[in-house]
């Protein structure tokens, strides 16, 4: 979904989903701690973090994402078990996350 401003700016930032890293960080009590970082495609300037922190203040199911500061990269960390289905599932709510934000940026400035 794409939403115009009223300057005509439309965000389209996607994840980059062919260079997701993931990083083991040992065993954890439920199973293994895994970082994931997620490098963003598309235009990350000032505005569009702006709206990524509000959506997150708006919504804490995803305060365990983390935009970094220097780059365009989001990290979060997860217990996956043997069958290692959990970070698709993180990935599918963290695509959620990024359309909101675009939505809130491409509509910044509206009434």
């Amino acid at each position: 979904m794409e939403i115009g401003t009223l300057t005509g700016r439309r965000y389209r930032v996607a994840i980059d989903r062919k260079q997701v890293q993931r990083m083991d960080l040992g065993p954890g009590p439920l199973g293994s701690r895994v970082r994931c970082m997620v490098p963003l495609t598309g235009s990350v300037d000032e505005l569009w973090r702006a709206c990524f922190r509000a959506v997150q203040v708006e919504d804490t199911g995803f305060f365990r994402y983390r935009l970094e500061l220097t780059s365009d990269v989001i990290t979060f960390t997860r217990t996956v078990t043997a069958g290692g289905s959990e970070i698709p599932s993180e990935l599918k709510t963290l695509d959620f996350l990024i359309e909101a934000v675009n939505a809130r940026a491409s509509n910044h400035g509206r009434p």
